[in-house]
């Protein structure tokens, strides 16, 4: 058996507290950031969804980008129990919005994706090489 003084007993009653608290705390940041990759890859594959519906159909049903976000984190295991998203349309990009929280911790990510139409870029690159060889041709 191994024998301390009364003083080294006392030490370690008030390290393991601090011990055990910086434990914690790098258990609920492993958490916070898993959580925060997770619903960010989901908000920027919504996005990235969102803005090919819109270069299809000009035109996004009410809720549709939102059930598509849940269904992308609906079987991961995340620590954060209230999600939120939002979804809109500012200028030329399709932006995402999404929060999650519980109790005081909270998440927030907003990813965005180009609202592009290639077709049209392609169609006016023909009609102007159209026109440069008439210009050449005359």
């Amino acid at each position: 058996m191994v024998k301390l003084k009364g003083s080294t007993v006392v030490e370690m009653a008030y390290l393991m507290p601090v011990v055990l608290l910086c434990w914690m705390a790098v258990i609920f940041a492993l958490f916070y950031y898993h959580d925060k990759n997770i619903i960010g890859g989901a908000a920027y594959e919504t996005a990235i969804v969102g803005s090919e519906e819109w270069r299809w159909q000009k035109e996004i049903e009410d809720g549709k980008m939102e059930q598509y976000f849940q269904k992308r984190i609906e079987n991961k295991l995340i620590f954060f129990d209230t999600v939120s998203v939002e979804t809109a349309v500012v200028k030329d990009e399709f932006e995402v919005t999404a929060g999650a929280q519980k109790r005081k911790m909270r998440v927030s990510v907003k990813r965005s994706a180009a609202l592009t139409v290639p077709e049209e870029k392609i169609r006016r690159k023909k009609v102007l090489q159209e026109i440069v060889e008439r210009d050449q041709e005359e």
